[in-house]
């Protein structure tokens, strides 16, 4: 006889955001098909890396500006 594993679960805060929406940090999640594999994949902002066959998006076909060097916490500065 085996016996089913149910994991401990939390209620939410409140609902999940539907996909296509902002999230808190500005940043927009959007949904595609992979361009390889026809796989949906997730992404920020119009950046996308497809976890099947390995296919990644170019980083100029994003929706948004990316930021720039300054904004990075590791950056040396002037």
């Amino acid at each position: 006889m085996t016996q089913q594993w149910l994991p401990d679960t939390e209620p939410l805060d409140g609902p999940a955001p539907p996909w296509g929406t902002e999230t808190t940090s500005g940043a927009q999640i959007t949904v595609t098909n992979c361009y390889r594999c026809g796989t949906e994949v997730s992404g920020l902002n119009g950046r996308y890396a497809c976890a099947l066959c390995g296919w990644v998006n170019n980083w100029s076909e994003g929706h948004t500006e990316l930021p720039g060097p300054e904004m990075d916490p590791d950056y040396p500065g002037p």
